[in-house]
């Protein structure tokens, strides 16, 4: 099936997943009109009847279609490289059609829990300031099998509807997490370009696990989710006097040059947001099973709760460190480079994983099954213990970019993410140059180590094919998965004309493997460098 095709399936299935009822031809028709496809009646019941043949909708009789559990899968999962940005664009569409006081965009968390479980730890983190504005909703979902609880809060978004209904434009970049010292923001500790990454940032830095918000409230040490977005700063003034008339008051800090660590383009005002999933971050910090549904919906202002908010006073001040885009870090880490193919020896980058040494014969397993199924990025690894620890050194894949670049080979990492085997395509991803951390480390908890696995993308010129096809077998190594065709997609992520793409594993699923087995371990990716030969060969461990 065309890529035209499959992109209609999807959107099809997207329509769909918008309603709680059966939908006919007419209204998809007009649906997919509406975003560009002129699909008619005719071709639209084509369209679902192969929809029906995957089982991804289920049709009831003259009422229509309605999506199937294997169909909301499928969309979440599909057509990855049409989904990278589609946050951002769904920002802006909500940017829109909101019109705040009256309309105002919501989020909505699902947590399996009773809401008085749950009420005093959301409270507390509205109360302290940390939220867009005073408005929370809690309540019981009736008819579940399961106690079920959702709770409603502000998106930040509805500020930057204020600022624009007042004559400033802000461009919404970056989500993050921004690192608390003596109860003020210092830097944020990593940030996500919404434009650059098929995930919402808040919500895989507040699911893995990389807020602390009940630390900064009780200690004033911690993590808080946050946004980052830029305004002109020929209408600071103008900001400043709105400030005085933000009733949201979610506004953390603001500036010049440098904001929290981002830095900015001349005639720019960095402005930094408390994130408006802020206050279900103890809920996920105490493992409260959650399912998060950012700016999902446009309600009636009067339909929400209003609750005690403690007055945030923004900061404004410069910021002393300056965040860069992981990209940075890769192509500094591969310069330091030097495998000789010929001689087998010569510096490569590694990652490193920390276990406690009780785990050392079910560890040696789960190297063993990556070594049979060949996820690692060579036969070689670190494996020593030190007092109580197990210190496990596994090839990290820039050395492959690094031995390339020796060679004489241009190459640039371009994704990193989730590769579904089965189906050879990614799931998830996010652009190197769009995040300061590792696509790694932000997907390390989603991946099973057989279905999916941790995998990147990079680019070369389509002009180097023969001589990368011929290191890579020279190399003889097996983290290199696929190598595409000039101008073509690989595994579903489009490259530039006269380029091709290539995909190779990343060598912390085995990492991730171990985690998976309910092993604590700690890792530090793109680490260090290590003299080749210096690694064990797995056969002489297993």
């Amino acid at each position: 099936m065309d890529n035209s095709s499959n992109e209609k399936l999807i959107e099809i299935l997207d329509i769909l997943s918008q309603y709680d009822r059966p939908v006919g031809a007419k209204i998809i028709a007009d649906e997919l009109k509406k975003r560009g496809y002129e699909l008619g009646e005719r071709a639209v019941r084509y369209h679902l009847q192969l929809l029906d043949e995957k089982n991804l909708t289920e049709k009831f009789g003259y009422y229509g279609r309605v999506i199937t559990e294997k169909g909301l899968d499928e969309l979440n999962k599909a057509n990855i490289i049409y989904r990278i940005g589609s946050i951002f664009s769904q920002i802006m569409e909500k940017l829109y059609l909101s019109d705040f006081p009256k309309k105002v965009i919501i989020n909505k968390t699902v947590v399996e829990a009773n809401p008085d479980e749950l009420k005093e730890l959301v409270l507390k983190v509205v109360d302290s300031g940390f939220s867009i504005g005073n408005y929370v909703n809690i309540r019981e979902n009736k008819g579940f099998n399961n106690i079920n609880t959702t709770v409603e809060t502000l998106c930040s978004i509805n500020f930057d509807n204020f600022l624009m209904k007042n004559g400033i434009y802000s461009m919404i970049r970056y989500g993050g997490v921004v690192k608390f010292e003596d109860y003020k923001p210092v830097a944020f500790e990593g940030v996500i370009e919404f434009s650059k990454s098929s995930i919402d940032p808040l919500e895989a830095f507040i699911t893995r696990g990389k807020t602390d918000v009940l630390g900064i409230i009780e200690n004033g040490e911690g993590y808080l989710p946050a946004n980052f977005r830029t305004i002109p700063k020929i209408v600071l003034n103008k900001f400043e006097n709105l400030l005085k008339q933000d009733v949201l008051n979610g506004v953390l800090s603001y500036g010049e040059d440098n904001v929290l660590g981002l830095g900015l383009n001349e005639g720019e005002i960095g402005v930094v947001l408390v994130g408006g999933l802020t206050p279900i971050c103890p809920l996920a910090e105490n493992e409260f099973p959650i399912k998060i549904n950012a700016a999902t919906e446009i309600i009636d202002i009067s339909k929400m709760n209003i609750v005690n908010k403690k007055y945030l006073k923004p900061t404004n001040g410069r910021g002393t460190v300056k965040i860069m885009p992981v990209l940075s870090k890769m192509l500094s880490m591969i310069h330091r480079v030097d495998y000789s193919i010929e001689n087998e020896r010569g510096n490569v980058l590694i990652n490193t994983g920390y276990v406690d040494k009780k785990y050392e014969d079910e560890v040696l397993d789960i190297l063993k099954e990556c070594f049979k199924s060949k996820t690692l990025i060579s036969d070689r690894i670190g494996f020593e213990i030190k007092r109580d620890l197990l210190i496990i050194n596994t090839l990290c894949s820039s050395t492959i970019d690094g031995i390339l670049i020796k060679c004489g080979v241009p190459v640039m990492p371009y994704y990193g993410g989730i590769l579904e085997i089965a189906k050879n395509r990614f799931i998830d991803m996010i652009a190197y140059e769009g995040t300061s951390l590792d696509p790694h480390e932000v997907f390390f908890n989603k991946v099973d180590g057989k279905n999916t696995i941790l995998s990147g993308v990079r680019k070369v010129p389509m002009a180097a094919q023969e001589d990368l096809i011929n290191i890579v077998n020279e190399l003889g190594w097996t983290g290199l998965h696929k190598i595409g065709k000039p101008n073509n997609d690989i595994c579903g992520v489009k490259v530039e004309k006269n380029m091709l793409g290539f995909v190779s594993f990343g060598g912390v699923n085995p990492f991730a493997i171990i985690k998976n087995n309910n092993i604590p371990i700690k890792i530090l990716a793109l680490h260090d460098i290590k003299e080749y030969s210096e690694l064990i060969h797995l056969k002489e461990l297993i």
